[in-house]
């Protein structure tokens, strides 16, 4: 990377950092509340205003063209706050290099040269399944060189926001599966209510209806498996920086109440108990910080054995996440319990986030088949 490069992510990082200060960690709390509560709608345009959306898109599809590697800078610092917009970006990003893997450069060029706010460039896809393994695709009809969408495809991220999105389907009897893109505001689409997640409350997913909805292949017929893993592969460290992301602002919580909270007269950041919890906490971020940064250059740089590195930091990463933000509910005691600090809310998002591109079961068990075919 240039001078100018690294410059450039830098400067990045700060407007990424200032920006999740600024407009997401005051109203985190209240943020959480989705469905029940109001939806974060200014904050999601102005990180479309800060073209969080085009980061990794090339300049060729109207994007900004700055990869993988500024995208997961925003991401990491998006989520040290808030990871429910880190998960809307990936979503996003998913549909997006979906498209790009298939070649449909101007499908992604024809909205961004018209979109003026955020729910008009986005757009929703199924981000925590693998439809290779568990099989929610939509029933494709073909009519006079046309095709039609059928049936219910569960838990469509951002089918509520968005007003298209990038879908799996198949004919019926079909084994494989093949992606498309549909219009979402077609009168044979009903879109239903938000689900109510475990975690990423403010990133809605919805059931979502096709009653013969009319489509457009993206991609060769029966391509869906190899679009998914070329598109997921690329996006493990986007995923894994999220992760990361939400270990820091685990830490960082930890760290500010060990310094204020004093019990027995004197602060608990001098317990030798909190002080070893504190430690294994940033010991495991340490080692995500520099899995992830590995990663972003081996996938940059397209390394021999990038997409099997990808994936393994993805797992690893993901599972550390879970372990810091148990512990940073425990280094709070009884109040990490509470919403107040966002401890408990971290802990949700960082199992949810596991999901990201299928079961983490499913994903050991695709390592272990790249890696005995190496």
């Amino acid at each position: 990377m240039s001078s100018r490069e690294e410059t450039g992510i830098r400067m990045l990082a700060r407007a990424a950092a200032e920006f999740a200060r600024g407009e997401l960690a005051a109203n985190r709390q209240e943020s959480d509340r989705f469905p029940f509560g109001p939806f974060f709608s200014t904050v999601l345009q102005k990180a479309f205003d800060l073209d969080f959306f085009h980061i990794s898109l090339p300049d060729s599809a109207g994007g900004v063209g700055m990869g993988v590697d500024a995208l997961c800078v925003v991401l990491e610092e998006v989520c040290r706050q808030d990871a429910s917009l880190g998960a809307i970006v990936l979503t996003h990003c998913l549909a997006q290099e979906i498209l790009l893997s298939a070649g449909r450069t101007d499908l992604i060029k024809a909205r961004a040269d018209k979109a003026d706010e955020a729910t008009r460039f986005l757009l929703a896809c199924p981000l925590f399944n693998n439809p290779a393994e568990i099989r929610h695709v939509a029933e494709v009809l073909e009519e006079g060189g046309r095709s039609f969408l059928s049936g219910t495809l569960e838990y469509l991220v951002l089918g509520g926001l968005a007003d298209v999105a990038v879908v799996p389907g198949a004919k019926q009897g079909q084994a494989s599966y093949s992606y498309y893109l549909v219009d979402l505001d077609q009168s044979s689409v009903a879109v239903g209510e938000p689900v109510l997640s475990l975690g990423l409350h403010c990133c809605p997913a919805v059931d979502t209806e096709f009653q013969k909805a009319e489509a457009v292949p993206v991609g060769g017929a029966g391509q869906g498996a190899a679009l998914f893993n070329q598109a997921a592969a690329r996006l493990h460290p986007a995923a894994a920086a999220i992760s990361l992301g939400i270990m820091k602002g685990a830490f960082d919580e930890a760290r500010a109440y060990a310094d204020q909270r004093e019990q027995g007269g004197r602060k608990i950041r001098g317990w030798s108990e909190m002080q070893m919890m504190l430690a294994d906490m940033a010991i495991n971020i340490k080692i995500a910080d520099m899995v992830v940064a590995e990663t972003i250059r081996a996938v940059e740089g397209q390394e021999k054995g990038w997409e099997q590195k990808a994936l393994a930091a993805a797992i690893h990463v993901q599972q550390a996440a879970v372990q810091v933000t148990t512990d940073g509910v425990q280094a709070l005691g009884g109040v990490g319990y509470m919403q107040d600090f966002g401890q408990e809310k971290r802990f949700r998002d960082a199992k949810h986030i596991q999901a990201c591109f299928g079961l983490t079961p499913m994903k050991k068990l695709k390592y272990l088949e790249l890696v005995s075919k190496h």
